[in-house]
């Protein structure tokens, strides 16, 4: 009888930890979803203009970095000698927006198209495991109080009770 009962309780604890295990990965998934959606909200991609001037930034580097470093006297000289808008627009903008293109600039030199997409997917991977990662160590935590739980309590009941 006490055998059965035994087996009948690890039974319900076993199926405890599969339900637990199940929890925290479903829970791990939305979650991973949630804050990838949260990221995207907060970061959209870039508008086409821009994927086109950061690709202009790749396919041209050397003559672009070139041109950010020419002084003021030589830029509209340079400007004269290439067509591209780019080159009239760096000309006529203010010192901030200069800065803020020279950044540009240097974040494009590798640039590719799906890169936005390619990180968005890593960032939901690695979202993804940390959170199921903290689950499994959560659910072990408490397999482990539950188990000692049950140890002491067995202990305890099995102590000879001293009389008063």
């Amino acid at each position: 009888m006490e055998g059965e009962a035994g087996q009948e309780e690890n039974h319900i604890d076993n199926q405890k930890e599969i339900l637990n295990r199940r929890i925290s990965f479903w829970l791990s998934f939305i979650l991973a979803i949630v804050v990838t959606w949260w990221y995207c909200a907060l970061n959209p991609p870039d508008s086409t203009e821009m994927r086109k001037m950061r690709l202009f930034f790749k396919e041209n580097i050397m003559d672009v970095a070139k041109f950010i470093r020419l002084p003021n006297d030589e830029l509209r000289e340079f400007t004269t000698l290439k067509s591209h808008p780019f080159y009239q627009t760096y000309l006529k903008s203010s010192e901030v927006e200069k800065e803020k293109i020279r950044a540009l600039i240097h974040i494009s030199r590798d640039y590719s198209p799906n890169q936005y997409w390619f990180n968005i997917v890593f960032l939901w991977t690695i979202a993804f495991a940390t959170l199921w990662f903290l689950g499994l160590i959560l659910e072990a935590i408490i397999i482990l109080v539950r188990r000692e739980d049950t140890a002491r309590r067995e202990l305890i009941k099995n102590q000879p009770r001293k009389p008063f």
